[in-house]
């Protein structure tokens, strides 16, 4: 069990003292045995939905850590204010953000995804989502 171990802590550059004459040399500093690398890619999922059934796809993606950009522009207002509050609900399900980008236009985030802007602010102050007719 003892070799195991050792194994392991030369494998995180935890080494051995080790003889004069042995075929590795240690200078004064020692390279790091290996890298992390934790920051990955982001990506932002873009939809301009058709009909309903395409929120759950919609859902899927922010259940996933994926930022979703949502244009309503081409939808029905009906359509849209269904896609808006369920998308609403699944946000704050899983403690994300949800913001009005633009005219038609909303971005939903995970937690991990915060969203700062000051004409947002403003927006939510006035009130509506969506411009009464």
């Amino acid at each position: 069990m003892g070799r195991i171990m050792q194994r392991m802590w030369n494998f995180l550059g935890f080494e051995e003292d080790q003889p004069p004459g042995s075929s590795r040399e240690v200078s004064g500093t020692r390279a790091p045995v290996f890298s992390l690398h934790t920051q990955r890619t982001m990506e932002i999922v873009v939809l301009e939905p058709e009909a309903y059934d395409e929120t759950q796809s919609a859902a899927d993606y922010l259940k996933t850590h994926r930022p979703i950009v949502v244009n309503l522009r081409s939808a029905q207002k009906d359509l849209g204010r269904r896609v808006v509050d369920f998308l609403s609900g699944v946000t704050y399900a899983l403690d994300g953000h949800m913001q009005r980008v633009g005219e038609e236009i909303f971005l939903f985030t995970p937690r991990q995804v915060f969203i700062t802007a000051e004409q947002a602010r403003e927006e939510t102050r006035s009130g509506t989502l969506f411009p009464i007719d």
